[in-house]
């Protein structure tokens, strides 16, 4: 199967932890990333499928497009924990990687492709990926 991938970057501030506990057990869990702090995200969106009769699974510009209008236009230069996405979890790579993959799904299934991996860097060597066979039921 051929897979296809564009990356993203980002810019977005968060501060890890969980709602219902004080900001002493919060540090304990989180250190200091229970403050508020900031990353230049990267992120990689995979589709795979079968080629078109262009040759192509999706063009590069529509899934540029698809993942500007659905994840960039909300993430980017945002407070992460404001956003309905993370209401009741953390922001942490792991959940920024199932709920990024959540908001693109309904929009990157095609007669030849579909989404299969979304990865979400935090730092250069640290980053969380969502693949399609554990999305599933999600």
């Amino acid at each position: 199967m051929l897979s296809i991938t564009r990356e993203f970057r980002f810019e977005a501030a968060h501060r890890l932890n969980i709602p219902h506990l004080d900001q002493k057990e919060n540090e304990r869990i989180f250190g200091p990333c229970s403050k508020m702090h900031g990353h230049s995200y990267r992120l990689q969106v995979t589709l795979s499928g079968t080629p078109n009769e262009c040759g192509w699974l999706l063009d590069f510009s529509e899934l540029k497009n698809i993942v500007s209008r659905h994840v960039l236009s909300d993430y980017d230069h945002a407070d992460l924990n404001t956003l309905a996405d993370f209401m009741d979890i953390p922001p942490t790579a792991e959940n920024m990687a199932g709920a990024i993959f959540r908001r693109l799904k309904p929009h990157c299934e095609g007669e030849n492709h579909r989404l299969s991996k979304v990865s979400v860097f935090e730092t250069a060597d640290a980053w969380a990926s969502w693949e399609e066979n554990h999305a599933q039921g999600s």
